[in-house]
């Protein structure tokens, strides 16, 4: 090996062990960086290691970005990050005391500590069904409180004022659409502004790709056909369809209704997201629909005060791995597995409804994959990690 040889190699371990270094700090509890925040450092005080860092939101997850620099080269370190679920705080249910005990029965599956009323856990018989199983909850049961958790402030803050504001960051890049989407492919770099493709009639993606750092906004009604492809956008309307059939990875929110129909796969790490407007008179809901799995996380968030009713309804045979959050209610027939937490379980069924009925739906925190990382619901959890490396 030459000098000069010698000479690259160890510029290029350099820079790759400060932007390694540089997104490590990232993820720790620093203050240096806020969110859609960026500077420069001399990662070691030596005047020779200097790295620029920078945090966006994106969604309800972060990029975080660290790029090292010397010498007229660089070495950039780039990921989606998300938060570790608190281990000491980990559950399957947790359920708001209503003053109604939860009522289970036919194969109804409950494994991992449980957050139940004071009232408890009973059998039912509902629908020609009674209870199968041996045990009512298969681990710990704690008292809840009269409501769920509270969901993270500064994300709802966020999430508010794009819909408000169709802003995403100061600094985006954004396209005005007159006409809809025309099926382009596009793909937008990280370390570049975010492009909002943002229009005032209803868009539909029905061909194309879309892949990174971008975001569509409709101030009417996004539909999604499984002939497109998406990867890493966020999206943003009243109504969201995505129909039949396709395959992303996506984070969507909306504040009115979110309708996935039948045999739609949502790749990890993917958000569904309610955020019911106050000025809506009628109820909201994301409603799943049969063979429809979703890995990452959905949330379901609407004002106390608020008196019509927001939900999700997940189905049989649909599958969610990760976390469900609803201040409203969960109509659940399908699998869950990691937790759920919401204020009241309603059971629909063709002759009638049911509060805190639970008939064949199944939560089980043990299977959530060790590897998991969602978002900050709760402001609970302070341990961040790479969700996803980026290009």
């Amino acid at each position: 090996m030459t000098n000069i040889q010698a000479d690259n190699f160890e510029i290029s371990q350099l820079l790759h062990r400060n932007a390694s270094s540089g997104y490590n700090l990232l993820l720790s509890q620093q203050t240096l960086v806020g969110v859609n925040q960026n500077t420069c450092i001399d990662l070691f005080d030596n005047g020779t290691d200097s790295v620029y860092l920078e945090r966006k939101q994106w969604g309800a997850y972060e990029i975080a970005i660290s790029k090292a620099v010397l010498r007229n080269r660089n070495v950039v370190r780039i990921g989606i990050t998300g938060f570790c679920p608190n281990p000491e705080k980990t559950y399957s249910l947790y359920l708001a005391d209503e003053d109604k005990p939860l009522s289970i029965c036919g194969s109804a599956h409950i494994k991992g500590k449980a957050f139940l009323p004071k009232a408890g856990i009973k059998r039912a018989y509902i629908e020609g069904q009674s209870f199968t199983g041996s045990t009512l909850i298969d681990g710990e049961i704690k008292q809840s409180g009269k409501n769920i958790p509270a969901f993270n402030k500064e994300l709802l803050t966020y999430l508010q004022s794009v819909f408000t504001s169709g802003k995403i960051t100061e600094n985006d890049s954004i396209l005005e659409l007159q006409n809809g989407l025309r099926g382009d492919s596009i793909r937008n770099s990280f370390l570049t502004k975010t492009l909002v493709l943002s229009g005032r009639v209803p868009l539909v993606l029905n061909s194309g790709s879309y892949r990174g750092n971008i975001t569509i906004v409709s101030e009417k009604q996004i539909t999604i056909s499984p002939a497109v492809e998406l990867n890493d956008i966020v999206l943003f309307a009243p109504k969201i369809i995505i129909e039949s059939g396709f395959k992303g990875n996506i984070q969507a929110f909306t504040s009115d209704s979110l309708i996935v129909q039948k045999k739609v796969t949502l790749r990890y790490p993917s958000v569904l997201g309610l955020i019911k407007n106050n000025t809506t008179l009628s109820p909201s809901a994301i409603l799943l629909s049969e063979d429809d799995t979703v890995a990452g996380n959905i949330f379901v968030y609407k004002d106390l005060n608020n008196t019509q009713q927001a939900g999700l309804i997940i189905p049989e045979k649909t599958f969610i791995i990760g976390q469900v959050y609803s201040n409203g209610y969960v109509d659940l027939k399908g699998t869950i597995n990691g937790s759920l937490m919401c204020s009241k379980i309603m059971l629909t069924t063709p002759s009638s409804v049911y509060e805190n009925h639970l008939l064949g739906g199944i939560i089980d925190v043990s299977k959530l994959p060790p590897q998991y990382t969602g978002i900050n619901l709760l402001e609970e959890s302070m341990s961040k990690k790479t969700v996803k490396w980026l290009n």
